[in-house]
């Protein structure tokens, strides 16, 4: 891999990235460290060409995603974005130089990162990997009806118990992107299986940096990662059907504030993401990949109250905090006082199961926080978001309101039959407004009767 960063002649922010073109010290993506062997190994079945593609994307685009520092955040509108070109070696290059393929990656990238991507696709010279090398005897049968993502979040848990419950048996694909995680996921898994005896197989796929640290935290390219790798193996497994579990409130994830423009609120999960991404793979694939969330219409709180008691050891295992495996400061890792964390405590309370939020293992309680505390600020940015949903829920057309507030709920009823999403999404953000009337901190008699009115 080579970087040249702002380049003469190039605008100030653009990177440009090399990867497979000319390597021959046998380290093809020397900035990442990607061990996909797993996919490999637990299939039967070396990668085929495309599929070697598209896992050595998803790494090229981990790399310049966390590499790329972006503009101070105090600078406002475009200042955000970078320009990023990439330049990667791939196997076939009839495929990848399909100049509709490469404007649907670019034009995806951009959605979830709000970056200018250039993609430039030419011959691989570097040496072939193992993953495409080895051999089997037989190959393994997965058992398999779908392709799941599993983090070891409490959604990942509520979701994969909603699939076995529905004799929906997944194949369980984990992205690792550092050792803490790594272990976190393990120790979930099997937790779980333990306290509610059931089978699923996981292929753990590590990918992160190498030699280097991240120079940007945002990680909004992350999602098409995540993504990538789902959509390889259920090409590997030759499955269509690819399942992410993510509650409906964090998916659609509405913007808390007027300062969360464009991807500063992430849509990693979003349905039209989820929608475009089925595109893209099936496009870059040349075969069908369908990737839904089984639980967009549930929120957090309704996830858990599926959970039986078996679960409960997994879910004080797991965590939700956006920064606890970057964490190194403290010997408790959840901050508290992110949105992840908050969501999370909110869901146990709503959903009954307030015994399972233990206030110790967080930095700081948001939820014994004061208006005039600083810890105060993003819990009193999530209420003021409720506030905001149930005076547009309020309005003679409750639809209209919430559309004239959150403008981005109107693609969700682009995507699918109008009247049919609209009285789906008003019937979920109803029940979330209800839903907080639960949570104990002294902040919300501000909002309590906003929350009541708006439950009727």
């Amino acid at each position: 891999m080579s970087h040249s960063p702002d380049e003469p002649g190039l605008s100030r922010g653009r990177s440009v990235w090399s990867f497979n073109c000319g390597a021959t010290n046998g380290e093809d993506l020397q900035g990442a460290f990607l061990d996909d062997m797993a996919l490999a190994e637990r299939l039967g079945r070396p990668l085929p060409p495309r599929v070697a593609d598209l896992v050595e994307l998803a790494a090229a685009v981990h790399v310049v995603d966390r590499s790329s520092k972006r503009p101070p955040a105090s600078r406002a509108g475009d200042s955000w974005s970078r320009q990023l070109h990439v330049r990667i070696g791939v196997r076939e290059t009839t495929q990848w130089g399909d100049q509709g393929r490469i404007e649907e990656l670019e034009g995806f990238l951009r959605r979830l990162t709000d970056d200018t991507w250039r993609f430039e696709f030419v011959e691989r010279v570097a040496p072939a990997r193992p993953t495409e090398c080895i051999s089997f005897l037989l190959e393994t049968p997965t058992h398999a009806d779908v392709v799941a993502l599993y983090s070891g979040g409490l959604d990942s848990i509520a979701g994969l118990l909603i699939d076995l419950d529905g004799d929906v048996q997944p194949l369980l694909v984990s992205a690792v992107t550092n050792t803490r995680l790594a272990k976190s996921q393990t120790e979930t898994l099997r937790l779980l299986k333990q306290g509610c005896s059931f089978e699923v197989q996981r292929v753990p796929v590590e990918l992160h940096l190498k030699h280097a640290s991240a120079r940007e935290s945002t990680q909004r390219a992350r999602g098409f990662g995540f993504l990538a790798l789902a959509a390889a193996a259920a090409a590997l497994a030759q499955l269509v059907e690819v399942h992410v579990y993510e509650n409906g409130i964090g998916a659609i994830n509405l913007p808390y504030t007027a300062a969360q423009a464009g991807t500063r609120a992430t849509k990693a999960m979003h349905p039209e993401t989820l929608r475009r991404a089925s595109s893209l793979f099936s496009r870059l694939l040349d075969c069908e990949i369908r990737i839904t969330d089984p639980c967009i219409l549930l929120t957090k709180a309704e996830m858990c109250q599926r959970l039986p008691a078996g679960s409960h050891d997994a879910v004080l295992c797991s965590g939700s905090c956006d920064t606890a495996f970057s964490h190194r400061a403290t010997a408790i890792d959840s901050c508290g006082t992110c949105t992840s964390c908050i969501l999370r405590r909110q869901a146990l309370h709503a959903a009954g199961l307030g015994e399972l939020d233990e206030a110790e293992k967080y930095r700081m309680n948001a939820f014994s926080a004061t208006a005039a505390s600083g810890d105060s600020y993003i819990l009193s940015a999530m209420l003021s978001q409720v506030a905001h949903l149930s005076t547009a829920l309020g309005q003679v057309d409750p639809w209209l309101g919430l559309v004239r507030e959150f403008p981005d709920l109107a693609v969700l009823s682009d995507s699918r039959p109008g009247r049919a999403a609209s009285s789906e999404l008003l019937s979920l953000f109803r029940r979330y407004v209800a839903e907080w009337s639960s949570v104990p901190t002294p902040l919300l008699h501000r909002f309590v009767p906003i929350t009541q009115s708006s439950a009727a």
